[in-house]
Formats: C-alpha cells, sequence, structure tokens
C-alpha cells in the first residue's frame, strides 16, 4: 500500500475554515466531503503518530480511536484549536494540529506536562486527574532515576542542579533552556562541564526539538510512581544520559592525566 500523502498546508488550512462557527451545522459538517476527508486524514497517519507520542510522552497506550474522537470534540465551536491553526503564526498547521492532540490525549491520560506550539513554552504544571504531582516530588523522583547513572563526584549536587533546570523551564523558551544552563557559571562552579549539564537538561525536560517526546520531569508530574524504563523513549533516553556523563568524565579524567 502506498505511503498516505502528506497534507500540505494549504489544503488544510482549507479544510480547518470550512469547518462551520455554529454548532447548528456543525456536526452535519462532518458528513460533507470535507469533514470526510478531515476525519480520513486525522484516523490515519496522524492518528498513529499521536498514539506513538502519547506513549513516549506517557508511557501509556491509547486506542487510534480517541484521536478522532478528541479531534470532533477540539474543534467544535468556539474552538480555541482552530483559531490556532489558522493563526499567521502557525508555520506548520499539521504538526500544530498533531502536537495538541498528544498534549490533550497525555493529560489525560494521567501527566500535566504540556508544551505551547507555537511559542515553545512549557504549559503547566496544569490540574491533571486525581492529585497532581509537585515540581519538588517530581524533581526527587527524576534525582533517584538519574542518580546511578551520573558521576559520584557530581551526584551530590545533582538534586540543586535539576532543581535549578526545572525552575528555569518554568521561566522562558524550552529551545534556550539547553545553552543557557550549560553556560550558568553558578551551576560549572559546582563541578558540571558544560557537556555535563547539556546531558542532564536533555534528559530531565526533553531533547529539542519535542522536548515532551522523553523528558522524565513530563513523566513524574503525571505519577510520581511511574516507571520510566518502561517507556522506549524515555529508556533511550536515560541510557543516552549515562553514555555522555561517562564520557565526559573520561574525557575530563584524561585530561587530568595529561595536565
Amino acid at each position: 500500500m502506498p505511503p498516505e500523502p502528506r497534507w500540505t498546508t494549504v489544503e488544510l488550512r482549507r479544510l480547518i475554515a470550512a469547518i462551520p462557527s455554529d454548532h447548528a451545522t456543525y456536526g452535519p459538517w462532518w458528513a460533507s466531503r470535507a469533514g470526510r476527508a478531515l476525519a480520513e486524514r486525522v484516523g490515519g497517519a496522524m492518528a498513529d503518530a499521536v498514539v506513538r507520542g502519547v506513549r513516549a510522552r506517557t508511557g501509556r497506550a491509547i486506542e487510534p480511536a480517541a484521536v478522532i474522537g478528541l479531534v470532533v470534540e477540539a474543534l467544535a465551536p468556539p474552538s480555541q484549536l482552530v483559531r490556532g491553526l489558522l493563526a499567521p503564526a502557525t508555520e506548520d498547521p499539521g504538526a500544530y494540529l498533531a502536537r495538541s492532540l498528544v498534549n490533550a490525549l497525555a493529560r489525560e491520560v494521567g501527566t500535566d506536562w504540556s508544551i505551547d506550539p507555537v511559542d515553545d513554552r512549557w504549559c503547566g504544571p496544569s490540574a491533571a486527574s486525581g492529585e497532581p504531582v509537585g515540581l519538588s516530588t517530581a524533581g526527587d523522583a527524576v534525582r533517584r532515576v538519574l542518580l546511578p547513572c551520573t558521576p559520584a563526584r557530581l551526584r551530590p549536587t545533582l538534586a540543586t542542579v535539576i532543581e535549578h533546570v526545572v525552575d528555569r523551564a518554568t521561566d522562558g523558551s524550552l529551545s534556550r533552556l539547553h545553552t543557557r544552563t550549560a553556560v550558568d557559571e553558578r551551576l560549572r562552579r559546582l563541578g558540571w562541564s558544560r557537556e555535563q549539564l547539556r546531558a542532564l537538561v536533555n534528559v530531565v525536560i526533553g531533547a529539542r526539538p519535542d522536548h515532551a517526546r522523553a523528558s522524565l520531569i513530563a513523566g513524574f508530574l503525571g505519577d510520581e510512581d511511574w516507571r520510566p524504563r518502561e517507556s522506549p523513549a524515555h529508556r533511550a533516553a536515560i541510557d543516552a544520559y549515562a553514555r555522555r556523563m561517562a564520557r565526559s568524565e573520561a574525557g575530563r579524567t584524561t585530561g587530568s592525566a595529561a595536565a
């Protein structure tokens, strides 16, 4: 079977712009040619991508049918999602729609981490089902996971650096967080190299460009008893952190010996 063609920006904007703005005609619109076209695309390759995104983000499985059901609900007038999809600042409405669906479904199955698809900012934590997990509790859970992978000399300051990273994540663009952390003189004075600080941000907040895909703090904000190694994406992120820390520490030792 040939791969499903990707939406062009023009095609998707045209379909979204055709969505009725009143409740009386919104339901029947999904039976129209434009409504069927949107449902077929969302229920196909995009649904599969959203299912993978939610599983990578939370370690939990959802059914593809949940994706189309959420789309029908989220696009009902008056819809903030429709306004966002049609906004001039939204360069890729397909990516915006997929990211928005992952955010919503991830919150629904138990995590309160979300990322603004346009501004690339942490939108949370917000209340999830049940009692939300506090930042300090989630940060301590992250510390316990990363402690065995962290060089012995850095373990006493691991909690401090994680707290700093999480605080900064709530206070600006995530895309700049990696660089800002790597050059932070306060953290460097604790003995962390730039490479080690970047590695820590990658695993705690998530690697660019899709920060939420494998963020440890995101998972633990949803469930403090969450097991990140049961999620392939998070397990890979932890292993990558361990490798980068070991490689950086080995280079430091070799450099000291040569000096």
